[in-house]
């Protein structure tokens, strides 16, 4: 059911993951008490749609601030030109994401999440699929959880930039066990003898996509996605012939500890 505020209305769009979120912009920016509503929000769905928003490059920046500070756009990738919070993704240029990830999950502090706007969009495809990394952990069996407890893994996007980070992480905010592992960046369960980790990883992954603990977010011109990077990860399907360029604006992480 739908709940709501004065100039917030928040409705579930899905059994375990996503809200669609209609507030007026400038009222949230303005309005701590609902600035302190919309992190809730983004607490208990993880993934919030605010469709047809079209902010500003500069608004979405100050939505992206209401979490935490944001990272610059890495040398890699494209910065707006007057915004260099801001990381600019334009299908013209090859990029992909066409895989289920949680964003640099490599790095020894993990992004908190990030603040998509879509800027310019194809008339068919180019969904993004999201996945509740906190209900995959809770619907493993007692024995699996009991084995997977105190386990490691190595998270690495190419040779010198990697880390690990804990199996079964805790919530920094609100301390949910969350499985942290995934297909493009997870390399292997680190205190698990070699041939156990390659049975019991491939499991783990498939497990976290599982269809009953996903959202798909059908886009249009103007939509915001904000998402919550530590209990999630995404798919940003890549079955589109047209032009698809959007705006991400990413926020600073911290190191995960384990759930206890």
């Amino acid at each position: 059911m739908p709940t709501a505020t004065d100039t917030m209305t928040i409705t579930p769009a899905s059994g375990f993951i996503g809200a669609t979120v209609e507030v007026d912009l400038d009222a949230l920016l303005a309005d701590p008490s609902l600035q302190d509503r919309f992190r809730e929000a983004l607490w208990d769905h993880l993934v919030l749609s605010l469709p047809q928003l079209h902010p500003t490059p500069a608004q979405q920046v100050a939505l992206g601030r209401l979490f935490g500070e944001l990272q610059p756009s890495e040398s890699y990738n494209v910065a707006h030109p007057e915004h260099d919070e801001i990381t600019v993704f334009d299908s013209t240029g090859g990029y992909k994401a066409d895989q289920w990830h949680c964003d640099a999950s490599w790095r020894a502090e993990v992004p908190m999440g990030a603040v998509l706007c879509m800027r310019e969009c194809p008339s068919v495809g180019g969904d993004t699929v999201f996945t509740n990394c906190e209900a995959a952990y809770e619907a493993l069996s007692g024995g699996m959880k009991q084995l997977l407890a105190n386990r490691r893994a190595l998270h690495e996007i190419e040779p010198g930039s990697s880390t690990e980070h804990p199996v079964i992480v805790a919530h920094p905010v609100t301390g949910k066990p969350i499985l942290f592992v995934n297909r493009i960046f997870t390399r292997g369960i680190s205190n698990l003898p070699p041939d156990e980790s390659d049975a019991i990883l491939p499991f783990l992954i498939r497990h976290v996509t599982r269809p009953e603990f996903t959202y798909r977010h059908r886009w249009s011109e103007g939509d915001v996605v904000v998402w919550d990077n530590w209990a999630t990860q995404h798919y940003a399907l890549f079955d589109f012939a047209e032009r698809r360029v959007v705006h991400r604006a990413g926020i600073a992480g911290r190191t995960l500890e384990a759930a206890v």
